[in-house]
């Protein structure tokens, strides 16, 4: 069902296009940044389908679990780019995610 955010989007893209004076990107960095996402969020869906297709035997609890541990690529990347520390109970909130990985897939 993810698809449908796609629709979702076009209401907002149109009225925005609409507007006296939309502001695009003009930065490099910003295109290249914004394609990017665009591209990974569709290979993302586009595996998460694949993963979940019937014609496939593979567990749908491991592949949920793992796809709602998104965020944990979010603070890996806050970690190694940005230098952030955690915090111990965020330390044992990884941990636990690791092992709830590890235990759905057995």
């Amino acid at each position: 069902m993810q698809f449908i955010f796609t629709f979702g989007a076009v209401p907002v893209v149109a009225g925005l296009m609409v507007c006296k004076c939309p502001k695009f990107e003009k930065d490099l960095k910003g295109i290249f940044f914004g394609t990017a996402n665009g591209v990974f969020s569709a290979i993302g869906g586009i595996a998460l389908f694949a993963a979940l297709s019937p014609t496939h035997h593979w567990n749908t609890s491991v592949i949920s679990a793992v796809t709602a541990l998104y965020p944990l690529v979010t603070v890996l990347l806050a970690i190694t780019v940005l230098r952030e520390r955690l915090r111990s109970l965020q330390v044992v909130g990884l941990v636990f995610a690791a092992v709830a990985i590890i235990i759905f897939s057995v």
